[in-house]
Parts: C-alpha cells; sequence; structure tokens
C-alpha cells in the first residue's frame, strides 16, 4: 500500500513539475529530485527558495540585457574607431566627438554625449555648444542640460575665488586658479559684450597681479596682453609686452606679441626695430615667425622701392 502511495505521489509531482516548469529544465529536475528525496518536504523547499532563485537569476538576466545592448551600439557605429575611443580608452578627443556628432546615427551621438558628461566638461565646451542645435532633440537636450550645469559650476567657483582673491591678492594659487575660470568664463559664450568687458578688466588685473608675484609664468603675459589688446589698452598691453621680452629675450614668442602690440597700435618705426632685434637674436626661428619676419622684410622693401621711384 505505501509503494503505491509513493509511486503516485512521485508521478504526481513528476508530471505536475515538468510540466510547470517545461520552459526551464533544470529547475524542473531540481525540483523533481528534492520532492522525491525530501517526500512532502522536498515539494515545498523550492517554493520557499523560488524567489530568491529568480531574483539572482533576474540579476544576471539583467546584467546580460546590459551587456547585450552595449554590444548592439558598438556593432551599429558608422565610425568604430571614434566609439572604440569612447568606450574602451574613454579618451575624448575633439574630432571624433564632432565626428560622433555630424556623422554617426542617433545611438552613438547620444552614447558619445552621455560619456562627454562624465568628463570635464569645460574643455568641450565648443562642442557641446555645436551639440545643442543637433536635429536629434535627445543629444540636444544632453548639451543644454550639461552647459546649464557647466555655466552654474563655474559661477560657483568664480564666487568663491573672488572671496580668497580680495582676501590675500598674493595668494599665488588662487592667482592661477582665478585667473584660469576668469579665462574659461570669457570665453564660454554665457556672457554679452558689456559683461564681457567688464570680466576683461578684472582677468587682466589678475594677470598683472599673478607676474608680479611669478615673473617667469610665460602664458600669463600672452594672456595679459591678448586681454589688453581686445580692451583697446594699448599702453598697458605694450608696457606687458616689453616686460615680457626682458623677461625672455630668448623667447620668440615675446618678439612676436611685441610685434603684434606695435602693429595694433600702427606703431610702424617700433614694429620694425622689434623686427631688427628679432633677427639679430640668437633665436633659431619657427615657420611662424620667419614668416613674420619675410613679410615685414617684403613690406619695407617696397616702402623703399616707393620712397626712391
Amino acid at each position: 500500500m505505501l509503494e503505491w502511495v509513493l509511486l503516485i505521489y512521485v508521478s504526481t509531482c513528476t508530471v505536475w513539475i515538468g510540466f510547470r516548469h517545461r520552459h526551464d529544465k533544470n529547475e524542473a529536475w531540481v525540483r523533481i529530485v528534492l520532492a522525491v528525496g525530501f517526500p512532502v518536504i522536498g515539494f515545498l523547499l523550492p517554493t520557499f527558495r523560488s524567489k530568491r532563485w529568480h531574483e539572482r537569476s533576474d540579476v544576471r538576466h539583467e546584467k546580460a540585457r546590459n551587456t547585450l545592448f552595449d554590444d548592439l551600439l558598438v556593432e551599429n557605429s558608422t565610425i568604430p574607431n571614434v566609439l572604440s575611443k569612447l568606450e574602451t580608452e574613454k579618451e575624448m578627443n575633439v574630432v571624433p566627438l564632432e565626428e560622433a556628432l555630424l556623422v554617426n546615427d542617433l545611438s552613438t551621438r547620444r552614447r558619445a554625449m552621455i560619456d562627454l558628461l562624465k568628463q570635464d566638461s569645460l574643455d568641450y565646451l565648443e562642442i557641446l555648444q555645436m551639440a545643442v542645435s543637433n536635429e536629434d532633440t535627445e543629444t540636444s537636450h544632453y548639451a543644454v542640460s550639461a552647459i546649464m550645469e557647466l555655466k552654474r559650476k563655474i559661477v560657483i567657483n568664480m564666487q568663491e575665488l573672488a572671496v580668497k582673491f580680495e582676501e590675500n591678492k598674493k595668494d599665488v594659487q588662487v592667482l592661477q586658479s582665478y585667473s584660469e575660470i576668469l579665462k574659461s568664463y570669457m570665453r564660454s559664450g554665457f556672457l554679452d559684450e558689456r559683461t564681457r568687458i567688464k570680466y576683461g578688466y578684472t582677468y587682466t588685473n589678475v594677470l598683472k597681479l599673478l607676474i608680479d608675484e611669478v615673473p617667469d609664468a610665460a602664458q600669463a603675459y600672452v594672456d595679459k596682453i591678448a586681454t589688453d589688446l581686445e580692451l583697446k589698452e594699448y599702453t598697458e598691453a605694450e608696457q606687458t609686452a616689453l616686460l615680457y621680452l626682458k623677461q625672455f629675450p630668448l623667447h620668440e614668442e615675446a618678439y612676436l606679441s611685441l610685434i603684434r602690440v606695435y602693429y595694433t597700435m600702427r606703431s610702424i618705426e617700433k614694429l620694425k626695430s622689434t623686427l631688427n632685434q628679432l633677427r639679430k637674436s640668437p633665436i633659431r626661428l619657427s615657420s611662424q615667425a620667419l614668416t613674420v619676419v619675410r613679410f615685414w622684410s617684403e613690406e619695407n622693401a617696397d616702402e623703399k622701392n616707393r620712397i626712391q621711384t
């Protein structure tokens, strides 16, 4: 009698479990073994472990789906080299980003923007501004959001540095950080002309103090001269350029900066004098400097010919 009961129990469990889990043979066999090995209790054990089992299974499936989705994005890319850099090296190169926004399919554009948002967006502000007008609305939305967040961060950082600057105008680290954030803000395109001029004067003042504290900060001279010329503060630009040349007599950029100032001021005689100094210097000139020297040498020769005739 007991044998018949066990036989009916085993048959019933096998049929019911086999039908219930016909799409998952591994699950079915586990449940049958437990049900047969531990009558009644074994039949209930899978019920207790079912939820956790499926949760773990769902996690595995979710990871698999994510991996598959990433693989599909790579396969669908029309420019594999671009996405390869974004995906494996995570190096956001400006030219590939431009290509991604202009040429690639929608999934690649969006993926490029998402990866860009993880980077220091300030280095790619021009790309973000270009992406704002992208025909894909989602790509455009990402770009607008990134620009707004970037502007918010810049303003907060600038306000904090302005306070530190007023507290100590000789702190080199503060001067360097403040000048960098001002430079970025002025080039961001966030400002109207009037506000940009206002920050321009602040910027050139900070650079002047930085030069006083760190006379060998060559880039500070270059940036200050360029800003002074934009502000049409020609006397200040000339003084900075002369100081730059005095501090770096063997830097061709110092000569070129002074030539640029005199050209803007239309001080041709001073320009020629600086040009002669550059010719006589022991500096090995770059192609850019050679082009400048040849141009003004030809201009000077033409002028002499006109005078003689």
